[in-house]
Parts: C-alpha cells; sequence; structure tokens
C-alpha cells in the first residue's frame, strides 16, 4: 500500500487538480442557454482547463475551430500527466490513450485495437497494475459489443454473422454463452431480460438505452467510481479523468452544434445532461 501510495502520489494529485477544473452541469445549464457560438467561445476563454489552449488564438470564430481546439485540451492534460509518470506509467497512459486518436473513440475504435491491448496487458508488471487495466478495458469490451450487437440488429437489420465480423472477440464480465444469446437474439426487446443475468446487473431488470449510449456511460462511470476507491493510488483515477474529459469534450461537441442550429435551450439541455449527469 505504501509503495503503491509513494509511486503514484504526484501522478494522483496531479490528475485530481486537474479534475476540480471540469465543467459542472451548472456551466453546461448556462452554455445552453447561449444564443451563439462567439458566446460560448467567451466562456471556455474564462474556464482555467480551456483558457490557455484559447491563448494565442483570437482569431478563433467557427464552431470547427473550437472544437479543434477543446479536443486540443485532452492531449495538454495528457502531456501534463506523461512528465509526472514514470516508466511504467507512461507505457500505461500510452495504451490508453490510443483511443484519442479516434474523434469519438466509443464508436471508432476497432477490434485490433483491443485484440493487442488484451494481450499486451499480460506483460504489464505487478497485480494491481494487471488488475487495473483488465476492469478498464474488459469493461469496455463487453459493453462495445453489446452496443454494436443492438445497433447491428436495430438500425441495420444485420444478421449474427454480419454482426460478429464487428465484433471484438474477447469476453470479460460477459459469459460467452450471454455473448451468443445477444448475438441470436431476433428482437432486441430481447436484450434487457439478458444483460440482467450478467454480472453487470447481477439478477436484476437491465433499464438500457444503447441507441444513446446512456447505459455503456453509466456502467463505466461505475466502474470507475468501484475502481478508484479499491484502488486510489493506481492508474485508476487517471484513467476516470481522461473519460471523464472525453465525455466533456463530447457534450460541448453536442452544444456547440445545437448551438450553431439555434435549437431551444431546454432541447440542447436534453441533448447532453442525461449523457454528462445522469439527469
Amino acid at each position: 500500500m505504501s509503495g503503491g501510495l509513494l509511486e503514484y502520489s504526484g501522478l494522483v494529485t496531479k490528475t485530481r487538480a486537474m479534475k476540480g477544473r471540469l465543467l459542472e452541469k451548472e456551466d453546461f445549464e448556462r452554455i445552453s442557454e447561449f444564443q451563439t457560438v462567439q458566446e460560448t467561445i467567451g466562456f471556455l476563454r474564462e474556464q482555467e482547463s480551456y483558457g490557455r489552449i484559447y491563448g494565442g488564438h483570437e482569431e478563433i470564430q467557427h464552431r470547427g475551430q473550437v472544437e479543434a481546439l477543446i479536443h486540443d485540451s485532452i492531449w495538454e492534460d495528457y502531456r501534463k500527466l506523461y512528465r509526472f509518470a514514470n516508466a511504467r506509467q507512461r507505457r500505461a497512459l500510452k495504451l490508453f490513450f490510443e483511443q484519442f486518436q479516434f474523434e469519438h473513440p466509443a464508436q471508432a475504435v476497432k477490434a485490433p485495437y483491443f485484440i493487442k491491448v488484451w494481450k499486451e496487458i499480460d506483460s504489464f508488471s505487478g497485480r494491481q497494475m494487471r488488475h487495473v487495466l483488465r476492469e478498464v478495458f474488459g469493461t469496455q469490451i463487453d459493453w462495445l459489443n453489446i452496443m454494436w450487437i443492438y445497433r447491428g440488429k436495430q438500425f441495420f437489420h444485420q444478421n449474427p454473422q454480419e454482426i460478429g465480423k464487428m465484433l471484438i472477440p474477447i469476453q470479460y464480465k460477459l459469459k460467452k454463452t450471454q455473448f451468443f444469446q445477444l448475438l441470436e437474439a431476433e428482437e432486441t426487446e430481447a436484450f434487457p431480460g439478458i444483460l440482467g443475468n450478467t454480472a453487470y446487473f447481477f439478477g436484476k431488470e437491465a433499464l438500457v438505452k444503447l441507441e444513446d449510449e446512456i447505459s455503456y456511460r453509466n456502467v463505466m462511470k461505475k466502474m470507475y467510481e468501484r475502481l478508484c476507491k479499491k484502488h486510489p493510488s493506481s492508474m485508476a483515477p487517471v484513467y476516470y479523468y481522461f473519460y471523464q474529459k472525453e465525455q466533456e469534450i463530447q457534450n460541448l461537441t453536442a452544444a456547440l452544434e445545437g448551438i450553431r442550429y439555434q435549437l431551444a435551450a431546454k432541447d440542447i439541455r436534453e441533448l447532453i445532461l442525461p449523457h454528462a449527469f445522469g439527469t
């Protein structure tokens, strides 16, 4: 315990400071009231986590330019934490951060990345490190597969063979029998009953909204909270911060899109707040 505390003290302390600068629910409520992208730019310039990124970019006027700089902020955070990390921690950071080469990691990351990651986890030293990595990536793999199966059936009417080609050939807490039950289900209405018997719901009827990722985000959030409580001096708080930052960026992007198309404030809040804060 003391070794882990000493090893991670600087990295976790730095991460905690960054987490304190994440936008709150009240900030998104305020953003939803803005009428123009320029108002949003002005607000973001005032925020510690984005103000430095905007420094020297007085020409920023358009939504696309704003989104590019918002996305740059997560890379800036990565570089800062990388400097605090030791060699093993840097390796774990690189492994996780490969996802952020994609604009929307939850949708765009493909099976080869996760196959490579899953194999590499065993080569990390330290039982705690391997446990954290398996929990983070294993949960993500299970739920990306669940979402992809659902969408393939619900929106594209694909058969099990077509869907199977897109999936990650790894199961973590999702048993193989449950995986194939989902894949072979004739109707997506069967999903809550099947998922209710998995380790993710422990015999409770699953309330799933897979079409808009709410279930995926809720499961990931609970996993991170549980993991950070069990292993406060580990990579778990660092990974959780980047997960939260990614959600913040996606919600800012959605808000900017809503403002651009002049959606009502109520509609923008309904678009982002359930994703951001589970309201």
